[in-house]
């Protein structure tokens, strides 16, 4: 008799999850300073917590579509309640996207470094990841994307700001890759954080089969109540939710959204506290000799510390054994000794600025 594992699809069985490990080591030790996920370490405000409270005497009833929050997010980008797909966070979004155009054998290209979660899930779909190295100087390699698109690409990814790298994609470098017909998935969850502020929202009018990801867990501080959300042709959309579950998205987290997009000051005071944490750390890392700290446009920073001549686990490890949780960019498809680190508040960023010049001491003598 055959075992169940036997009727798994083969893709299945070849296909490495996305781990989330790194999250039950950060439950397990609460006294280990998490900056490793790219979470906003600033608490929900008051007005959520209310918000939530109150939501929580109706968790007796199913949750619908959203459609008061799916109204507010359209109508802040120009665009209506049909334009709007949430998500149980982003990954979920990401999810439903890649079942909707990949099956078994489809090409999903994927310009790399980026947010490890495309190929993954990609792979869950049976799609063959088609990975295009960033340049030497982290910036997308237009002519080998280009050049890597087939018959069979069925879909592409871009995140800007990308992460880890922190950078941005320029327009008419998008508009190359937009111009290719193929479904674009630009992924905008660090896009409230940038220097700049701008949204490609109003390109979906020219671009129908470009779709754009949002999350309330960057800038907004949500990330536990799993609040994502798609902006999209409303054709699309009409598949999309075909694809995803129904009630994806629950009560508390929409209350817990819809509160947050109103309390402005909250807001405020969460992006700032990031845009005065990344550039403190950026500094302070490339004044270290051998160190080099790449601009960013998120809520972390890239750091190249191959100098030490460790991996960038050991660099983890190190630095968890101090106190501080980091990212080891390894599963990122990046070289021996990247890490990313989280902005935290003041009082973090500055204790993860000693720590780590700490260890640099006690690794390199100086």
């Amino acid at each position: 008799m055959k075992k169940a594992i036997d009727f798994i699809n083969p893709w299945i069985i070849s296909a490495e999850p996305y781990s989330d490990r790194h999250m039950d080591i950060a439950w397990e030790h609460p006294e280990i300073i998490r900056m490793m996920s790219n979470e906003n370490l600033c608490e929900p405000p008051e007005s959520v917590i209310d918000a939530i409270v109150e939501t929580a005497r109706l968790g007796n009833l199913y949750p619908g579509s959203g459609p008061l929050l799916r109204k507010k997010l359209g109508e802040s980008n120009g665009l209506t309640a049909d334009h709007v797909v949430l998500g149980n966070g982003s990954t979920d979004v990401i999810n439903f996207v890649i079942h909707t155009f990949v099956g078994p054998g489809d090409e999903v290209l994927i310009p790399v470094p980026t947010f490890p979660m495309y190929e993954s899930r990609t792979k869950v779909a049976g799609g063959k990841v088609v990975q295009v190295p960033f340049t030497p100087e982290f910036y997308w390699d237009m002519d080998a994307i280009l050049a890597a698109v087939t018959t069979k690409t069925k879909l592409i990814f871009i995140c800007s700001p990308n992460n880890p790298t922190g950078n941005k994609i320029t327009d008419s470098d998008l508009k190359k890759i937009l111009d290719l017909g193929i479904p674009t998935f630009f992924d905008e969850a660090y896009y409230e954080l940038a220097d700049t502020v701008e949204t490609k929202a109003g390109w979906l009018k020219d671009y129908p089969h470009m779709v754009i990801n949002r999350t309330f867990s960057k800038a907004y501080g949500l990330a536990g109540f799993r609040i994502g959300y798609l902006l999209c042709d409303p054709q699309l959309a009409t598949y999309f939710n075909r694809v995803r579950f129904p009630w994806n998205v629950s009560l508390i987290g929409i209350a817990a959204a819809l509160a947050q997009l109103e309390d402005t000051s909250n807001q405020e005071f969460k992006h700032q506290t990031i845009i005065q944490g990344r550039k403190y750390i950026y500094q302070e890392m490339n004044a270290i000799p051998g160190i080099k700290a790449y601009p960013s446009e998120g809520n972390f920073v890239l750091i190249d510390a191959h100098i030490l001549d460790k991996t960038s686990e050991e660099i983890r490890d190190a630095m968890t054994a101090k106190g501080i949780y980091i990212r080891p960019m390894g599963g990122h498809h990046m070289k021996k000794g990247f890490i990313r680190i989280t902005v935290g508040s003041k009082t973090q960023n500055e204790l993860f600025v000693r720590l780590f010049k700490e260890y640099i001491h006690e690794v390199l003598g100086k």
